[in-house]
């Protein structure tokens, strides 16, 4: 069982992970992006529910059309320092329009949290137990200011520079 935060929610889901070399199913499959291209009839035709892990490097527009019959989409984030599945969470919301579950999978940190969000990541497979603990606890690293403007989020520009951008939120409500 795998610790699932979306929503402000904890669940447990099982899904076993496709191993790339037999690519045998038993269950609920989690599919590398290649190895699932290579057969995509092979995994949706069965009776288990199907994601598919986009890997850095791999082009999610390939995925465009098996979108909809996907359980989610998991963006793996190998290391906290790549940022690769930022780029792809993007792609898949803003370019493609996705409307489904986008998983952030792998090694992120919690100050990656919101900005993920941002990106249209929607879910969080937790593996790193300081994660967790600090979710569970309520922290959020709230970030106000962004030098890179997203079309999931209502946002403003924030001074002369026409790519810093902050958060509608920060606009104060006058009194009537």
């Amino acid at each position: 069982m795998t610790t699932i935060f979306k929503d402000g929610e904890f669940a447990e889901e099982a899904w076993t992970r496709v191993d790339a070399e037999t690519g045998q199913v038993d269950g609920n499959a989690l599919v590398p992006q290649k190895l699932f291209l290579a057969e995509p009839e092979a995994y949706l035709s069965g009776p288990a529910q199907t994601a598919v892990v986009v890997e850095p490097g791999d082009d999610v527009e390939e995925l465009g059309a098996y979108l909809d019959r996907l359980a989610y989409v998991g963006v793996d984030f190998p290391s906290f320092a790549d940022g690769r599945g930022f780029s792809a969470a993007r792609v898949l919301r803003e370019q493609m329009g996705y409307k489904g579950d986008i998983r952030a999978i792998g090694k992120y940190i919690l100050d990656q949290v919101p900005l993920a969000r941002r990106c249209g990541v929607s879910s969080f497979e937790i593996s790193k137990p300081e994660v967790l603990k600090a979710l569970k606890a309520g922290e959020w690293p709230e970030v106000t200011k962004y030098l890179q403007p997203v079309g999931t989020v209502d946002e403003i520009p924030e001074g002369t520079r026409p790519w810093a951008r902050r958060s509608i939120r920060d606009i104060a409500v006058a009194a009537e």
